[in-house]
């Protein structure tokens, strides 16, 4: 419930903990999992188990976990060659138009707009680049920029005998005269360089129309249009060399499978072998507990050809049952009733005991449905196992309740409005008064008489005494 607490030892622990603990230290066997008994696949775990052979059969399932991954993979490889091998006229035809291109460089449209936006206003740059020239340098109206500094450095220099900070000036504007003829130089250069080229005009034009139509479709920006040639190669890649490595997955598809043909043939071998004394063993209990007729089967079915391989092997189990003398064995479901099915189960319990590891067994009405001999021979045959296990058993029948070692009884009362369950150990006196109660549903002296005849009977089946209750 929520907001509880569990503590195990005195430490906190989640809920998760407590389970995981708990399914290693108590096992549950209730009536409703009668109902197990009525499933194939428990039937095999339970075959399994008897015969030691879950380490052969987790050989078994690794060697499927390895077949079924490279299937997968074959199975991914095939569906994804074939989307491909349906887009590779489309991703060629892709590939070839951006190759032909020939993009090489992100940055090429930059480059060619800058150059466009130049070359269309290049007779407005040569008049802008002649004006500075002939201001800077070659002035034929008025002396130049140059000249005028050339009088200024030439002035400054004459009185720089007088004057050494004058030297100085002179000696800085002397260095701009230089970066100035350097400048003047330059422009005029370019001035040369400033032609109208209306065909390389249309050139790039034309190139800028080709970058940006591959940038509409594969961009945006020529680095994404790079980027998905690098793509489309490796598609057209993977469609050509699919063949090579469907064949390198079908080889290891082959040796997987034989592995896994060899695991499970070992196993079905060993289920054989061990069926029979599964059978045999079952059958003895079955006696015990008073179905001396019952013939018991565990039928292994192999998988019908064309089933794909498990991973518990290649056969399935099904426990049949006849429980009378020229009856063929069928299906628990269709053969056992209610109390059959109890001593079914008790007798798989019993038969298991010896492999199982968990120290508690809780027997929650096991017992519905029979009474009798069939109650007694339950009864000694739990009283067996509690030799070598802890038995709780919750139980209405008295035959089954005077077995036990010691007698808890349980009683439902209302208190502050909540429902509570005490449980309170008996003693000598009131257990032999709540057999009776169990028998007969009163204390009365025969009643009484017969609780302690079920006690005494009990403690001679044990090897031990037992006090008498009354007085």
């Amino acid at each position: 419930p929520r907001g509880a607490r569990c503590r195990i030892d005195g430490q906190q622990v989640t809920q998760a903990v407590l389970r995981r603990c708990g399914q290693a230290l108590v096992d549950i066997l209730s009536q409703h999992e009668h109902q197990a008994l009525m499933d194939p696949g428990f039937h095999l775990d339970l075959l399994d188990r008897f015969g030691q052979l879950m380490p052969m059969r987790d050989e078994v399932a690794a060697a499927h976990r390895a077949w079924s991954m490279l299937t997968a993979r074959r199975t991914a490889l095939v569906e994804g060659a074939q989307a491909r091998a349906q887009q590779q006229d489309f991703w060629a035809f892709q590939l070839q138009e951006i190759e032909q291109a020939d993009v090489s460089d992100p940055l090429e449209g930059d480059a060619l707009k800058a150059e466009r936006l130049r070359l269309a206003n290049v007779e407005q740059l040569r008049h802008a680049t002649a004006s500075a020239y002939e201001t800077l340098y070659a002035g034929d109206r008025s002396p130049s920029l140059f000249d005028q500094l050339g009088r200024v450095t030439s002035t400054l220099n004459g009185q720089g005998d007088l004057d050494p900070a004058l030297a100085e000036v002179a000696q800085t504007l002397d260095e701009a005269q230089t970066l100035m003829r350097e400048a003047a130089s330059n422009l005029r250069g370019h001035l040369d360089s400033l032609d109208a080229d209306p065909a390389r005009l249309a050139q790039v034009e034309e190139r800028l129309d080709e970058l940006n139509g591959l940038a509409r479709k594969y961009g945006p920006g020529l680095e994404r249009v790079m980027a998905h040639q690098v793509w489309l190669t490796e598609q057209l890649a993977e469609v050509r060399g699919a063949d090579e490595r469907l064949g390198e997955l079908d080889e290891a598809i082959a040796a997987a499978e034989r592995m896994l043909r060899g695991t499970a043939d070992r196993l079905s071998a060993a289920r054989k072998t061990v069926a029979g004394e599964f059978e045999a063993a079952v059958e003895g209990q079955l006696r015990d507990l008073e179905l001396p007729n019952a013939s018991f089967r565990a039928s292994l079915t192999p998988l019908r050809a064309g089933t794909p391989w498990r991973a518990t092997g290649q056969e399935g189990c099904e426990f049949e049952i006849s429980m009378n003398p020229g009856e063929p064995p069928r299906a628990l479901a269709k053969t056992a009733s209610g109390g059959e099915m109890a001593r079914v189960m008790l007798s798989l319990k019993t038969v298991l005991a010896d492999l199982n590891e968990i120290p508690t067994l809780i027997f929650d009405e096991v017992d519905t449905g029979i009474s009798g001999k069939a109650a007694q021979a339950v009864a000694e045959k739990l009283a067996l196992l509690g030799r070598h296990y802890q038995i709780l058993c919750i139980t209405h029948l008295p035959t089954v309740a005077a077995m036990a070692d010691q007698h808890l009884h349980l009683e439902k009362h209302v208190a502050d409005g909540r429902t509570q369950v005490t449980a309170t150990v008996l003693d000598a006196k009131a257990r032999v008064r709540e057999l009776a109660l169990l028998a007969s549903g009163s204390p009365a002296p025969k009643a009484l008489q017969h609780a302690e005849e079920l006690l005494g009977r009990a403690a001679l089946f044990k090897g031990k005494k037992v006090a008498s209750g009354r007085r």
